[in-house]
């Protein structure tokens, strides 16, 4: 009996040494795997310090914010200074007529974008531009900033209180209005008599007749000019 107890004993103790050291197994496992992360990420972090590309973990690194967000004034400023250079995808002799033209108005910064348009769109342009706001002298403003619109538009873009669109800089002024002169004559709306539309929509008759014939005679007077 006493020699039984004895082999239990034994057993038991095998079985506390063997659990014993299954944890002890584990527990160095942990702390190796623990040491090699460790490992891993000081030779990451030694990699980025010694020239690796931010921009692969951070792709706004490289990206100055202070130019992303310029102000407007500032991208107005900028594009006012280069408007009036040579394109090679200008038509220069058109450019030349219009500046002519315009000269000493508001609208002498446009004619660069004005002459890479299609001669009735440009012709438009301009003679649209000279009955509503006299070529920029008489346009909205908004915060006491040029809108850059001198053809009476609404088209909901940063609109001023008036409901006028209110456009960042000439190119996108003429790339807007001028698109939009652009739908309409290819929709047969090809003269002035036609293009009325732009001052009183596709019914006139809640318009005084006096003023629609003096916008038609108007807007003629340099549309057929600039279009012959």
């Amino acid at each position: 009996m006493s020699g039984q107890l004895r082999l239990g004993g034994i057993r038991r103790i095998k079985k506390h040494n063997i659990l014993a050291l299954i944890i002890l197994a584990l527990v160095v496992r942990l702390f190796f795997s623990v040491v090699s992360s460790d490992k891993v990420l000081a030779k990451d972090s030694k990699e980025i310090s010694n020239g690796q590309k931010f921009s692969s973990i951070d792709p706004l690194k490289n990206i100055n914010l202070e130019n992303l967000f310029e102000k407007s004034e500032e991208k107005k400023a900028s594009y006012n200074k280069t408007i009036l250079k040579k394109d090679k995808g200008a038509n220069n002799k058109q450019e030349e007529i219009y500046n002519e033209l315009v000269k000493g108005y508001p609208l002498a910064v446009m004619t660069l974008e004005i002459s890479k348009q299609d001669k009735s769109v440009a012709a438009f342009l301009i003679a649209i531009a000279k009955k509503e706001s006299d070529w920029g002298k008489h346009s909205p403003k908004k915060n006491g900033v040029d809108c850059y619109n001198y053809w009476g538009y609404r088209g909901g873009y940063n609109s001023t209180d008036s409901g006028y669109s209110c456009f960042d800089d000439p190119g996108q002024a003429i790339a807007v209005v001028g698109g939009r002169i652009k739908d309409l004559i290819d929709q047969g709306i090809d003269t002035p008599e036609r293009m009325i539309v732009w001052k009183c929509g596709r019914d006139c008759s809640w318009d005084n007749p006096t003023a629609v014939k003096k916008w038609v005679s108007d807007v003629s007077a340099y549309y057929h000019k600039l279009n012959s």
